[in-house]
C-alpha cells in the first residue's frame, strides 16, 4: 500500500567525533544509481495500483531521480529540518533541507485529510542516534498518514534505524523492511 524508500544518497562522514571508531564515524555502505533504479524499479512493480511511494534524497542527486521517474511524480516535499547539516562549510552555503519525492503508481491515489503543503518543516533527529542518516519517526508518520489508511502495508526497502517500522506501528499499519547493516 505504500513505499518508503531512503537509499545512502551520500558518502556521509562526521568530523565531529574523537573516537573514529564510533559508528557514526565510518562511512555509510553506498549502493550504485542502477542499483537505487532496480530498487525503486522493484518497488514500484510491487505497489499496489492507485497507490504512492515516497524516496528521500538530497539536492544534488535528485536529478537522476526525477528524470527516471518523472511519469510517476506528484510532488517534490521539501523536509526542513530545522537546522543546519552537512555540507562544505567554506564554499557552500548550509543545507537545511532534504528532498522527498511523493510519487503514485496510477492516477487513482488521494490523500488522506485536508490538503497540506510540500513543505514540511519537522525537526531531525539530534546526535543522540544510532544511524548516521536517522530520519525523525514524526517525518515517517506523516508520510504514512498522508498516503494510507490504518492496517495498511508498508513496505522500507532501507529500513536504517527502524523509524519508520516505529511509525508504522504507532499509526496502526503493517510493516515490513530491510536493513543492511544490523
Amino acid at each position: 500500500d505504500l513505499v518508503l524508500l531512503d537509499p545512502p544518497y551520500f558518502d556521509y562522514k562526521t568530523g565531529h567525533r574523537q573516537d573514529k571508531s564510533n559508528k557514526l564515524s565510518q562511512s555509510l555502505v553506498q549502493q550504485s544509481r542502477s542499483d537505487q533504479l532496480e530498487t525503486v524499479r522493484e518497488a514500484i512493480k510491487h505497489l499496489k495500483q492507485d497507490c504512492a511511494f515516497f524516496f528521500f534524497t538530497n539536492w544534488q542527486e535528485s536529478w537522476w531521480f526525477q528524470k527516471e521517474f518523472h511519469t510517476f511524480l506528484r510532488n517534490e516535499i521539501i523536509w526542513d529540518k530545522g537546522n543546519w547539516a552537512a555540507g562544505d562549510l567554506q564554499g557552500s552555503l548550509a543545507n537545511k533541507y532534504e528532498v522527498v519525492f511523493l510519487g503514485t503508481k496510477g492516477n487513482g491515489w488521494t490523500y488522506n485529510g485536508a490538503r497540506i503543503h510540500d513543505i514540511w518543516e519537522i525537526p531531525r533527529v539530534g546526535t543522540n542516534r544510532i544511524h548516521a542518516t536517522e530520519k525523525p519517526v514524526d517525518l515517517y508518520k506523516k508520510c504514512i498518514e498522508v498516503a494510507t489508511q490504518p492496517g495498511a502495508f508498508v513496505f522500507d526497502g532501507y529500513c536504517g534505524s527502524g523509524s519508520s517500522a516505529e511509525a508504522a506501528y504507532l499509526t496502526g499499519r503493517n510493516f515490513l523492511g530491510y536493513e543492511i547493516d544490523s
